[in-house]
């Protein structure tokens, strides 16, 4: 019974990833950076049911309170440092970053060994930035920050850019940080098996056998794993605001991230200018003990959501009983469905029992985008159709790339397994025997503790954090995880805070739609203001996906000219799709919309370069057919193949001019769109592309 507190993924990367490998190649430039050597020295400072009405409350006191002392904060016996660095992600285009590492003491008490802590400033686009930059606090514990930065970065980051700096760091033991906690021996156990139907018993003894060598190879290499907690991780983040050179900052956190700015604000507390609780962890609660109802509350809101939605009702009716039929089908009979890793290219044949579609199901609930298409998920899935699943999987499978389980086990046993109780849990799980799949091996994280011995943490961290600094605190009505009412919870204890439940979304309301965005970057402009909620009563139950005719006629066209750093590409593509890179435009319909079309061009390269790059790139399901030809407008001649790729079709046109060699790629999401997709787009675009002034 283990999920962890993570931000959500905007949607399942799985084109993304491929298309910018792609490019990658194309400008002979590796995916992720090599790693360069640093410079010592210090740096400067750098330039339910759905809620009838959303309401905001503000916490009220007779008078403000003083922020009580730091606890455990004695004089330190050395110096945080920050090392300029090359950055080691891929840096999203169009922003100025530098990178370095923070090095401060693995554990603070004994403070000779140091660690490294991988750091990314993103400086403002203003001429005249605020000097109060915001530090983004990664949720988990374990999250790899910045690892995804160049899938979050500009749909959740840029826009706080407008007035200040962003920093986005590694917390210790994640992502690029030094020593790392991730835990290869855990995946390579999970994927080992991921094709077997398992017993339960079986299952636990491989997770336990994992864990140790995981934990044993640590220890081997000289890692204190005592000392990867969120006390050591809170000095880190004041340490970094001191090595920076900043007077004051603001604290940016979603899920686990949200404790951790609450244990810097009660240990670290000068130099918070304000801070941002997203999907609040509060630190008094029990995420273990609180799990069964916490799940069973986000799946009747949302199974009530569908209901008292007109459209969804009719196209999905009695979702909740077909769920839960089919959760016990898949007991008697498991199935196998097609899953991939998008991050390697790895494919498996997943087994799918009913405790694996509920873990689906709880872990899509995270995510807004993808909320609106679980109706249809299910109900495909109960009628044999399993593509829809099977992206949910792969998307699951690509997000462990970002994750150091090591990290998340270190924390969770050193600060909140040990306050909770086994019987507890039972007792809790007993009450909610419709998610029993889901529920099972409540001992599990118990048992893994025993393995994963990492200390035991003082009685102050299962306190509530008192605080004056202004706070915002936002929740998600079908947050999973961290329910609305831990945010109203945390929100007793901050006298200057302002809290807001939006409908319709889960976890990481922040980065979940332009209102809660729009009234966070508000916030920041002016923390000691409640900010204007009004954009909320624009907002309901999710736009839950119900079927469609997609023709021809849907489609509207418009111009799009884009550098490809070789040649500047013109064409037309559809009105509303979003470039994500250059030339690589996607439909984004829904969550799990994979619709995306790639229009390159390149002067000098041959045509059969241009496809031995695809089918080397791209990892088709099979070889290429071709499948025709094409006249444009323009008299070239094109050459059309089809593929499918993890199942999807794939057309891809190709032609060799005196211009340059064109190709544009189409991706669908099932056949009965291809066709139309085809005639309304791929054949207008094979008579506009070009090459640009």
């Amino acid at each position: 019974m283990q999920f962890h507190l993570l931000r959500p993924r905007q949607r399942p990367f799985l084109f993304t990833l491929i298309l910018m490998f792609f490019l990658a190649a194309c400008n002979g430039n590796e995916p992720t950076p090599t790693p360069t050597a640093t410079t010592a020295v210090i740096a400067e400072q750098p330039t339910d049911t759905p809620t009838a009405a959303p309401t905001a409350t503000e916490t009220a006191v007779p008078a403000p309170t003083d922020t009580p002392e730091p606890t455990n904060t004695p004089e330190p016996a050395y110096e945080p440092v920050f090392e300029t660095a090359a950055c080691q992600f891929d840096e999203p285009e169009g922003h100025d970053v530098t990178c370095g590492y923070l090095i401060v003491p693995e554990d603070r008490s004994q403070p000779d060994k140091t660690i490294r802590l991988h750091v990314a400033i993103f400086a403002s686009e203003s001429d005249n930035p605020a000097p109060d930059p915001v530090v983004y606090l990664e949720g988990g514990p374990g999250g790899d920050a910045l690892e995804a930065m160049p899938f979050t970065f500009d749909d959740n980051f840029a826009p706080l850019l407008a007035d200040r700096d962003v920093i986005i760091f590694d917390q210790r033991g994640t992502g690029y940080s030094e020593p790392s906690l991730a835990c290869p021996e855990s995946i390579e156990a999970d994927l080992d098996i991921i094709d077997e139907v398992v017993p339960l018993e079986e299952e636990i003894d491989i997770s336990l056998d994992a864990a140790a060598a995981c934990y044993n190879r640590l220890v081997d290499e000289g890692v204190n794993l005592a000392a990867y907690n969120s006390l050591e991780n809170a000095a880190d983040v004041n340490d970094l605001r001191i090595a920076l050179g900043y007077d004051e900052w603001n604290l940016y956190g979603i899920s686990y991230g949200t404790k951790l700015a609450m244990t810097t604000m009660r240990d670290h507390p000068e130099g918070i200018r304000s801070v941002i609780l997203d999907s609040p962890y509060p630190l008094s609660v029990s995420l273990t003990e609180d799990f069964p109802a916490n799940a069973a509350r986000a799946f009747d809101i949302f199974f009530a959501g569908c209901e008292a939605d007109s459209a969804c009702n009719e196209a999905y009716p009695d979702l909740e009983t077909v769920f839960y039929n089919l959760t016990a089908v898949l007991d008697e009979e498991p199935i196998v469905v097609q899953a991939s890793n998008f991050f390697t290219g790895d494919r498996y044949d997943a087994v799918v029992e009913g405790t694996d579609l509920m873990g689906v199901l709880f872990q899509s609930l995270y995510s807004a985008e993808i909320i609106p298409v679980l109706p249809q998920m299910i109900t495909d899935s109960a009628a044999g159709d399993y593509q829809l699943l099977g992206l949910l999987l792969s998307n699951n499978l690509t997000n462990q790339e970002f994750f150091s389980v090591g990290m998340y086990h270190s924390v969770q046993c050193h600060e909140e397994i040990g306050f909770d109780s086994l019987e507890n849990v039972v007792a809790a799980v007993d009450q909610y025997p419709q998610i029993a799949d889901l529920l099972a091996a409540p001992e599990l994280d118990f048992l893994l503790c025993n393995v994963w011995d990492s200390g035991s943490a003082d009685a102050t961290e299962n306190e509530p954090v008192s605080s004056d600094i202004p706070t915002l605190i936002l929740s998600g009505e079908y947050d999973p995880i961290t329910p609305p009412a831990w945010g109203e919870l945390a929100a007793e204890t901050l006298s200057n805070s302002f809290f807001f439940e939006y409908p319709g979304i889960g976890h990481g309301a922040s980065v979940s739609g332009d209102c809660p965005q729009s009234m966070t970057i508000a916030f920041l402009s002016d923390p000691t203001s409640e900010p204007d909620s009004g954009c909320m009563a624009d907002m309901g139950g999710p736009a839950f996906a119900v079927p469609s005719d997609l023709s021809v006629a849907d489609l509207t066209l418009v111009p799009f000219s884009t550098d490809l750093g070789i040649a500047v590409v013109e064409g037309v593509i559809p009105d509303g799709w979003e470039e994500q890179f250059p030339g690589v435009f996607v439909r984004g319909e829904n969550g799990l919309d994979q619709t995306a079309v790639l229009q390159q061009g390149a002067p000098g390269v041959p045509a059969d370069s241009f496809l031995e790059l695809f089918t080397a790139q791209l990892g088709l399901d099979s070889d290429v057919e071709n499948v025709g030809s094409y006249e444009d407008v323009n008299g070239r001649s094109w050459d059309l193949y089809a593929s499918t790729l993890q199942g999807l079709p794939v057309n891809i046109s190709l032609t060799e001019s005196d211009e340059a060699t064109f190709v544009i790629l189409l991706i669908a999401n099932n056949e009965d769109e291809q066709a139309a997709l085809y005639e309304g787009v791929v054949v207008p675009a094979m008579d506009a592309i070009a090459i640009g002034e």
